[in-house]
């Protein structure tokens, strides 16, 4: 339950900042998506399940309080978020934590097991880059020509969306606890109890 607690106020904390703060932060006039790096640092931290409550959380507070097109982030986010978190969350840090504590002893490395820390910037940008391509059709469907400045601008938000995760992602991760081996000290604790 403290998980889900937590998972809940960090993405309202990201939503809060990406409304508020993020204004005052553009490049070239280009926001960061704040949004797709707490379902990046969910999606790699904690899962799939808490992966899917963020990006629904963040799809609904973003289509109560921002959305011009009805319906758009509600289906956007949870669609992007889910699609990228079969790629990037092959499991949470918490599993592969103790699935490397009883590897340890064979001293096996995880098959295909890549470090969260790139994890989560790819994961962030590719749920920005979806986002924008949908954007970018949709201003070509509503009679916009596509030009270059729109299509450097949506570029630039993804790479500005990748720069953000690699920067926030410490702070997050160690909100959710992510850091300091609490599985394995819980670990060795168990062990060495059953010795005793």
């Amino acid at each position: 339950m403290r998980k889900v607690i937590k998972a809940f106020i960090l993405t309202i904390i990201f939503y809060l900042f990406q409304v508020c703060v993020m204004q005052h932060l553009k490049i070239y006039g280009v926001v960061g998506n704040l949004l797709a790096v707490n379902i990046a640092v969910a999606t790699v931290s904690l899962g799939k399940k808490y992966a899917f409550g963020a990006s629904c959380l963040s799809g609904i507070l973003l289509e109560a309080m921002t959305s011009s097109v009805g319906g758009l982030y509600v289906v956007l986010y949870p669609v992007f978020g889910m699609l990228f978190a079969q790629v990037f969350a092959d499991m949470s840090d918490e599993k592969r934590e103790k699935l490397l504590l009883r590897q340890s002893d064979n001293g096996k490395k995880i098959r295909g097991d890549m470090n969260p820390h790139f994890r989560i910037p790819l994961d962030a940008m590719c749920i920005a880059a979806g986002i924008e391509a949908v954007c970018l059709i949709y201003v070509t469907l509503s009679g916009t020509d596509i030009s270059y400045v729109l299509f450097a601008r949506s570029m630039v938000s993804v790479l500005y969306t990748g720069v953000l995760a690699l920067v926030l992602m410490f702070p997050a991760r160690a909100y959710l606890h992510m850091y300091g081996g609490r599985i394995r000290r819980a670990t060795v604790e168990e062990k060495q109890e059953e010795r005793a």
